[in-house]
């Protein structure tokens, strides 16, 4: 029996099809990359139901590369996240302010990152710091409050590995502070102002502690 040349030549284009397709490179979807340790930030900031009453929410934002100087980048910083709340105390001047921070850093860096952040946010000669009791969250937490001699002016620090970023001059008030980490994280809680308590800011501080995984 012979065959066209038609369909020989039909032939041999399908089996040279069906060849490169069994040959070729597989193809799979590429997944999205994961953010470092596969955590949201935002997502373990504390919200306004958890802080005490007639607090404001006043800012809630991710940080990038340029919120932070480059101290901070050779440390391994890789993302950041800051939330703000604001109370006007009835009767008192000046307003008391939650400061929570959120950095992810590699875990092998934090214990020295830790200590320097504590060494720079002690250094303010015009303040005078002592330590408090640790509230033992993580095996790297410290707490210490500063102490204002002569009220002044002070411009934000952007060398500080944690700082929020250039928000501008801004008046020293008392404050009490808990430095504590889990893993990757590190997290910064701060409470300045008039109202600033201690017992408050642990109970904030566990909160948070409590919502990394």
């Amino acid at each position: 029996m012979s065959c066209s040349p038609t369909l020989i030549i039909a032939i041999l284009v399908c089996s040279l099809i069906l060849a490169a397709g069994c040959t070729g490179p597989a193809v799979t979807a590429v997944p999205a990359v994961p953010t470092p340790a596969g955590i949201m930030l935002e997502s373990l900031v504390l919200t306004p139901s958890e802080v005490p009453q007639n607090f404001t929410l006043h800012e809630s934002r991710a940080k990038n590369s340029t919120d932070v100087g480059k101290l901070a980048r050779d440390l391994g910083w890789k993302q950041g996240y800051v939330v703000r709340f604001i109370r006007s105390p009835e009767g008192v001047p000046g307003q008391t302010e939650i400061l929570q921070t959120i950095t992810l850093y590699p875990a092998k860096n934090i214990p020295a990152i830790a200590e320097l952040l504590e060494k720079q946010e002690r250094s303010d000669k015009n303040m005078l710091f002592s330590n408090l009791s640790s509230p033992t969250l993580g095996r790297y937490s410290r707490a210490f409050s500063g102490t204002i001699n002569t009220p002044m002016i002070s411009e934000a620090d952007n060398g500080n590995p944690l700082s929020s970023g250039p928000v501008g001059g801004t008046v020293q008030q008392d404050f009490v502070e808990i430095i504590f980490s889990k893993g990757d994280i590190l997290e910064v809680l701060r409470m300045n102002g008039p109202g600033a308590d201690y017992s408050t800011l642990v109970s904030l501080a566990q909160t948070a502690y409590n919502k990394i995984p």
